[in-house]
């Protein structure tokens, strides 16, 4: 026979059960918001280390790029040009493509920048090549669009660090410009913030000049291209 006392320990009262529901609906609140604490972490830890990594490729190229400077002039076109013109948002340079890219010889390297289409913020750093050399009749002319590398970009500054003459006793200062100098500067700064604030660590790049090339990185006219290659023309000449 079951009596009336067995009956009432057999169950949970309503009070503990309700304190029971209290303490559970807490432990879940507190796990939810640990759970959302981790993934907004995640999130932020991914668009860091994908900004560090645009950032990390996008200057790799520009220095190695630049690294790779040939201190040519450009009397020999049509439109007689020098190889290197620097302004603080424009840069033009040649340089050699690797093997890889299928173009070979030396190109025209043009980097500039320019306004954002479509009502996007900030503007945008476009880069253009075509051959240094003009091509041979019959040749297929080389059509290539320009291509942006970088985006939502709120101020874009190169500088130059060199002397104003070739000589030797000239001052070596910072400028914004590098105009109509048939010599290298000795280094390339450049400065690049988002419009987001993020602020890029600046690159300095020091311009690699043959020794064929002097010092002063002014193109030496005892040397010369011969199938893309920088050769003695005057050893060339007593044979």
């Amino acid at each position: 026979m079951i009596t009336d006392k067995q009956v009432r320990q057999s169950g949970f009262t309503l009070l503990e059960v309700l304190i029971g529901m209290s303490l559970m609906s807490i432990m879940m609140l507190l796990l939810f918001a640990s759970l959302r604490m981790c993934v907004q972490n995640w999130n932020a830890g991914e668009k860091k280390i994908a900004q560090i990594s645009q950032a990390a490729i996008i200057q790799n190229f520009l220095q190695s790029k630049l690294h790779a400077t040939a201190p040519l002039d450009g009397s020999f076109l049509e439109e007689p040009q020098f190889s290197f013109q620097g302004e603080q948002e424009q840069i033009q340079f040649v340089a050699a493509m690797p093997a890889s890219a299928g173009r070979l010889g030396l190109q025209l390297f043009k980097m500039s920048l320019q306004r954002s289409e479509l009502g996007e913020q900030g503007s945008q750093l476009q880069v253009e090549i075509q051959p240094f050399f003009p091509q041979a009749e019959g040749e297929e002319p080389w059509v290539e669009k320009p291509v942006i590398i970088l985006t939502k970009i709120k101020s874009l500054q190169f500088a130059y660090f060199g002397a104003d003459t070739s000589s030797s006793r000239s001052d070596l200062n910072w400028g914004n410009d590098w105009q109509e100098k048939d010599f290298l500067p000795r280094l390339v700064s450049i400065d690049i913030e988002l419009v987001n604030g993020e602020v890029w660590p600046q690159l300095v790049v020091a311009l690699k000049v043959d020794k064929a090339f002097g010092e002063t990185g002014k193109a030496d006219a005892s040397f010369g291209i011969v199938n893309g290659q920088f050769v003695n023309m005057n050893t060339n000449a007593d044979k």
